[in-house]
């Protein structure tokens, strides 16, 4: 018995010791990257109050794809991107087809994200030029529906102004190297890890990769922060708030984030 606790006793420093070695050197000299994200990019846990427990806060990092340049605005975005089949083997994946779909197994590839730039504008030009479209027909014909119709892409256009995130999927790459060395000297570039899968979509006859998720997808908020979410729920997705805290993180070493102040918002 005495043999088996000085085993587990081994097995659980040991363990400590690599996470706190992983730590460390993900945060070992200049950051790969640095951002200062609020609520629209960092949502806040499903629970009743952020400030119910004395740990850390963990955030949800809330991404999107853009719309597609020739479709029209769209609040809700799929996160499957299509590719050429030489673009799927590039990113070191075999070619199926769809009766293997079922089959395959997840990839981790590096992702290239930005950030508040070129993709964000285009989004409130497409949602604005969508909401001039419905007005005009509401001016033109004002009944219920038109009214209805008005008022749900009014609220869009808002939510893309002040609360959807800013946060956007660019494009994978098997080597972290292919995006460092396309987005050199862009500070809202982001770099991460991200779980994929590719299948083959039979009704178009195309190849598509499906953006599960990031590998790490929260960022735990150390307790000395705890102040700045007193008291705060997360909110639903009708509302249209203002964001109400934000962040500064950085990225290390290992493509992966802590943070490094925190504040409320006015």
């Amino acid at each position: 018995m005495k043999k088996y606790l000085i085993m587990g006793l081994v097995i659980l420093i040991g363990t400590n010791i690599m996470v706190l070695a992983g730590v460390s050197y993900n945060r070992m000299g200049d950051a790969k990257a640095q951002l200062t994200l609020t609520e629209r990019e960092l949502l806040l846990p499903y629970r009743t109050n952020a400030q119910q427990e004395n740990s850390g806060i963990s955030l949800t990092i809330n991404w999107r794809t853009p719309t597609h340049n020739n479709e029209s605005y769209s609040p809700y975005q799929s996160k499957d991107i299509t590719l050429s089949k030489d673009e799927l083997l590039a990113l070191g994946f075999q070619i199926i087809n769809e009766h293997d779909n079922y089959w395959v197994e997840s990839k981790e590839l590096y992702w290239a994200l930005e950030f508040d730039g070129a993709l964000y504008q285009a989004e409130i030009t497409k949602a604005t030029e969508k909401y001039n479209s419905v007005l005009a027909d509401f001016e033109e014909q004002q009944n219920d529906g038109n009214k209805r119709i008005e008022k749900r892409w009014r609220e869009n256009l808002a939510r893309e102004k002040t609360s959807n995130s800013r946060l956007f999927f660019i494009e994978a790459a098997a080597h972290y190297q292919t995006l460092a060395s396309k987005f050199i000297n862009q500070p809202n570039i982001l770099i991460v890890k991200g779980l994929t899968k590719h299948f083959h979509n039979k009704n178009h006859q195309t190849y598509n990769l499906r953006l599960s998720q990031l590998s790490v997808s929260n960022i735990m908020v150390p307790f000395t922060y705890a102040d700045v979410f007193s008291g705060l729920l997360r909110l639903n997705r009708e509302d249209i708030p203002t964001p109400r805290y934000a962040l500064k993180i950085n990225w290390g070493n290992r493509l992966e984030p802590w943070v490094i102040d925190a504040q409320k918002l006015p």
